[in-house]
């Protein structure tokens, strides 16, 4: 993603990407990205890619860790490795969201996928599988409030 500045203000991004019920790896422990979109994001996937990530849940507290951000699969997608919290996270919408300090990012998901999709435009849909529709991500300015309940 390009990291566009106002008068010398670095720009924050937050990526939005769905979770299915039929996530992928050990115990669903994996959140796959479209490939596009991650390339924006987290930049070329020629290799692993280690980040920092702040773990929102509930919204007040947080737990910091590192994982990994693969490098580009040949059906299309990247993925998050080394992150079994994400075993426990239902279907929904996780956010990532750039911070001020590089490679750290916080993230948190919401249930209520409806109120997410229906927030913003611009969404890219992946191919549909044997499971069904496609995965829908997106990136948008940062920040995003960790707590939404209106359109």
């Amino acid at each position: 993603m390009p990291k566009a500045s106002v008068r010398g203000v670095r720009r924050r991004w937050c990526l939005i990407s769905e979770r299915h019920e039929w996530e992928t790896g050990g115990a669903q422990q994996q959140l796959q990205f479209l490939l596009e979109t991650a390339r924006r994001f987290f930049g070329p996937g020629t290799r692993d890619r280690t980040i920092r990530v702040r773990i929102h849940l509930p919204a007040t507290t947080s737990v910091t860790k590192e994982i990994t951000i693969s490098r580009e699969y040949q059906n299309g997608t990247r993925r998050t490795n080394g992150f079994p919290e994400m075993s426990t996270v239902p279907t929904s919408f996780l956010f990532f969201q750039e911070t001020d300090q590089p490679d750290l990012y916080d993230v948190w998901w919401q249930i209520d996928k409806a109120l997410v999709a229906a927030k913003y435009n611009g969404w890219c849909q992946g191919r549909n599988t044997q499971y069904g529709r496609g995965r829908l991500s997106i990136i948008v300015n940062a920040p995003v409030p960790r707590v939404m309940n209106r359109i």
